[in-house]
């Protein structure tokens, strides 16, 4: 056979096209000029009989689901000879027999996301190899080869590429696995992973190494990983550098707990998956600052017309607000002077809910005068938007029995009871409006 005919009906384009791990991959083209990859493996030696056993594994598994669950590059012709079908054994004459598929062309993941500055774009990225990995699962498949080269787009969706490691129920795992034998990408790989034949579940492991590979998507890291387990107190590998504008503190969650030592403490890829679509909802509804004219007509179409202001100047870094705050002299003994002694007592007592007492993370400034008009007290609210930002909420003023945004139609009109004394149970309620509508805006 010449060597025009050797991947016969297909032509070699390029014969060094990629790598892929013990086999070779190559560019070719069918009769019509439609170019597609072809994956090839040869038999050297009687140490290459466990890796083709693997490739062959690799060929099952991917056309029995390759239809039936989403997330697989598909193959479209094989080459398995007579002689290696089924459980075979090495001979002489084996020596230099090539097993190869051809499979659709894809593009890499670390070109479709070389340039990403959209946080979204990556994880939904995740987020769909998540949902793949589910219906492996479930269907007691696991990778165990998951990292970013084996990542790709394929017609509009996001795919698995390889199946070389691949486990399933009826997976030869005693004869193919060595018990001491180190299964997976260095970089991605779970420590249990390590000595591979000893594990009887690698699902955790597949955990492990989505994370770690979501780790690399969103630091720009194509080969290499941190080591271990992540933590987000780590400056050299936390993801806060890197996104400085984003609201991440779901992820660094999502990145701890599905890195942890022990397999029994991380994740399954359902849960997995769930979290990471909630922090995809959580950004996608506090992503964006919106400009003056979407505000004003949100505002319009609001329930009760409460939409805080939200601006591109009103985000601030935190150590900006800090600064602003020390900066300023708590005027809380004026008002006092001015017989305005409840009204700052009341404007305390909200600043000390706020920032003890409720999820989100709130910096207030001290008692100020207001800017328009100095007889008033008030207090700034600013609320975490990021790990490192801030945006402005509201100034609330407290005058004449009742408390007043600035920005907003916000008001508490009355906040005493029928005795004439101050009723905290309003003011209570009042302060879980705040913070229900704290983020409207975004």
């Amino acid at each position: 056979m010449n060597k025009t005919e050797k991947y016969s009906p297909y032509k070699v384009i390029d014969k060094n096209f990629a790598a892929g791990g013990n086999a070779k991959v190559l560019l070719v083209k069918n009769e019509k000029g439609e170019k597609y990859a072809l994956k090839s493996m040869k038999m050297n030696s009687a140490e290459d009989v466990r890796k083709i056993k693997r490739f062959l594994n690799e060929i099952k598994i991917v056309e029995k689901y390759q239809y039936k669950i989403k997330g697989i590059v598909p193959i479209v012709f094989k080459f398995i000879p007579e002689k290696i079908n089924g459980d075979f054994e090495y001979t002489k004459d084996l020596k230099g027999v090539e097993v190869w598929y051809v499979m659709e062309l894809a593009e890499p993941v670390s070109e479709r996301l070389s340039d990403c500055d959209d946080l979204k774009e990556i994880i939904d990225c995740v987020i769909s190899l998540s949902e793949t990995l589910e219906e492996l699962h479930r269907n007691k498949i696991v990778h165990r080869d998951i990292k970013p080269s084996n990542i790709y787009y394929y017609k509009s969706e996001w795919a698995f590429g390889d199946f070389g490691l691949v486990a399933y129920p009826d997976f030869e795992n005693d004869a193919l696995t060595k018990i001491n034998e180190r299964l997976g990408n260095h970089a991605t790989i779970a420590p249990e992973m390590r000595r591979a034949g000893q594990v009887e579940d690698a699902r955790p492991a597949d955990v492990w190494s989505l994370a770690k590979t979501l780790w690399m998507l969103l630091t720009k890291n194509s080969d290499l990983c941190f080591e271990g387990t992540y933590s987000r107190s780590d400056k050299e590998i936390s993801i806060a550098k890197y996104w400085k504008e984003w609201p991440i503190s779901s992820l660094h969650d999502i990145l701890e707990i599905s890195t942890s030592y022990e397999p029994k403490s991380r994740i399954d890829i359902t849960e997995f998956s769930t979290l990471l679509k909630e922090y995809k909802e959580m950004i996608m509804h506090k992503g964006r600052i919106l400009s003056y004219e979407e505000l004003k007509l949100r505002e319009s179409k609001s329930k009760d017309r409460i939409y805080f202001h939200n601006s591109a100047n009103s985000i601030i870094s935190r150590d900006e607000v800090i600064r602003e705050h020390y900066s300023q002299v708590c005027q809380e003994a004026y008002f006092i002077k001015q017989d305005q002694a409840e009204e700052a007592t009341i404007l305390k007592y909200i600043k000390k809910e706020l920032e003890f007492f409720y999820t989100k993370k709130y910096l207030i400034s001290p008692i100020l005068r207001h800017f328009r008009n100095e007889n008033l007290p008030s207090i700034r609210i600013y609320v975490e938007y990021t790990d490192f930002m801030y945006k402005f909420v509201t100034a609330l003023v407290c005058s004449e029995k009742m408390i007043s945004s600035f920005n907003t139609p916000l008001l508490l009109e009355n906040y005493y009871d029928s005795k004439g004394e101050v009723d905290y149970k309003i003011i209570d309620k009042f302060i879980q409006i705040i913070d229900l509508n704290s983020m409207n805006s975004v």
